[in-house]
């Protein structure tokens, strides 16, 4: 077994592992204590939920509160911060407690799966990572706790703040209070806030979150951290403007909200549908304008390394530099005078491209085979593919070959398009052979 293992590049190895906690996650589910007045679950069902919580889409065909037993709840989440943290951060974990050495070959797979440029550092990165994670949860889990206390019982609290803090931070978006109770708490202004600063956070990356704690002055941040930054906030202040001017006089979304609740309620849906499945808002009262632009931040998604999907941040805003670079005729791509490396924007620009790429095959597939809405089917293609999750109600009404096929294109969107492609690569070989150059017209 091991000698076929050896045999595998670094990108196949973490889709394998992908694949087999998604298996592991849907055995587990399949058992009849994982539910409540329902029937077990089938393979399908069980397949969809585990993927859905590995990948941390946060869509889910049962509601987790009324329909799970709270065995079930705790191997949904158990799947999240495992699907979050990502397999090669757990097992390392694992072997630095038990005091084993991290070869290089496991280093090398731990630098593929955090998405870094060199192996130096990796295993005090996801030592890190994991103090980062705890810390996050465990204070946001704290303030959920004294929420829910005026309601609940100490215990149940406790149970809830700590389950939805990780949700929130792994950017799952999954809920357990059942029914409509969640929409209670939606517009407490500290639950909001909770939510909104753990969901942005995990959707920045752990390497950012990690420099930003270090350096602490702008000046010393490096050029990622940057761009990162930089991106993440244009995206949320355009989008939560954007939402507000869209939706301020439809009666069924802001209409007849006050002006503080307004921006608000903005504010909450431009950040959460990059990364996050949590909406204070009817999806399906949205007008069409506010889906394109939902739309098209979920398609961006998180950062690089980070608990979202997507195309990542970093992608579209060295896309946006080039072409800002192409109208002013200069050949370098800058940024934070910096000049890009022509194989990161090739790179980019085939992330942009092949992902585009999925969502339309995607869609094209759902068309042939659901009758449903193309909008409704083009939203939760690009929702599925960027791993949100936003809730439109259409999952309950596909049949078992669109979820199989929405299972493959949520792997591919927590893994990377372009990771998840070079993982069916059985060999790369050096091309020894370099063509002389020629002119081609584009455009």
């Amino acid at each position: 077994m091991m000698k076929y293992v050896r045999k595998l590049n670094p990108y196949q190895i973490v889709l394998c592992s992908y694949g087999l906690i998604i298996l592991t996650g849907t055995l587990l589910l399949m058992l009849p204590i994982t539910v409540v007045n329902i029937e077990p679950l089938s393979f399908v069902d069980a397949l969809f939920m585990s993927a859905s919580a590995v990948c941390v889409s946060g869509v889910s065909i049962f509601n987790l509160g009324d329909n799970f037993s709270i065995f079930g709840q705790m191997i949904v989440i158990i799947l999240v911060q495992i699907g979050a943290l990502g397999i090669m951060t757990i097992t390392t974990i694992l072997a630095v407690v038990m005091g084993k050495r991290i070869q290089l070959r496991d280093r090398l797979l731990i630098q593929e799966s955090l998405q870094r440029w060199s192996v130096a550092g990796v295993v005090r990165l996801v030592i890190s990572i994991v103090k980062m994670t705890f810390v996050f949860e465990f204070v946001g889990g704290v303030i959920l706790t004294m929420i829910f206390c005026q309601d609940y019982n100490m215990l149940t609290a406790i149970y809830f703040g700590f389950w939805h803090s990780i949700s929130a931070f792994c950017n799952a978006g999954f809920d357990i209070l059942g029914g409509n109770n969640f929409a209670d708490y939606i517009f407490h202004p500290f639950f909001n806030l909770v939510l909104l600063v753990e969901v942005v956070c995990g959707g920045l990356g752990f390497a950012v979150l990690l420099d930003v704690y270090q350096k602490r002055k702008w000046q010393k941040l490096s050029i990622n951290s940057k761009l990162v930054l930089v991106t993440t906030c244009f995206l949320i202040v355009t989008g939560s403007v954007f939402i507000f001017i869209l939706e301020y006089g439809n009666q069924n979304t802001l209409g007849d909200l006050g002006i503080f609740d307004k921006i608000m309620v903005s504010t909450f849906m431009a950040s959460m549908a990059r990364t996050s499945g949590f909406s204070m808002l009817d999806i399906g009262s949205l007008t069409e304008p506010s889906l394109l632009l939902i739309m098209f931040l979920m398609f961006i998604g998180g950062s690089p390394a980070s608990t979202g999907g997507g195309i990542k941040t970093t992608t579209i805003a060295v896309i946006f530099a080039a072409i800002w670079s192409l109208i002013r005729g200069r050949e370098d791509v800058v940024i934070f005078e910096r000049t890009v490396p022509p194989i990161v924007i090739f790179r980019a620009m085939s992330i942009f491209f092949v992902s585009a790429i999925v969502v339309f095959l995607m869609s094209m597939f759902l068309c042939l085979t659901e009758d449903i809405a193309l909008s409704k089917i083009l939203f939760e293609s690009v929702s599925m593919f960027a791993t949100v999750g936003l809730p439109t109600g259409t999952i309950n009404e596909m049949d078992a070959s669109s979820r199989i096929v929405i299972i493959f294109v949520m792997l591919m969107g927590r893994i990377g398009i372009i990771s998840f492609a070079m993982a069916l690569v059985i060999r790369k070989k050096k091309n020894k052979i370099r063509y002389p150059e020629d002119k081609f017209i584009i455009g």
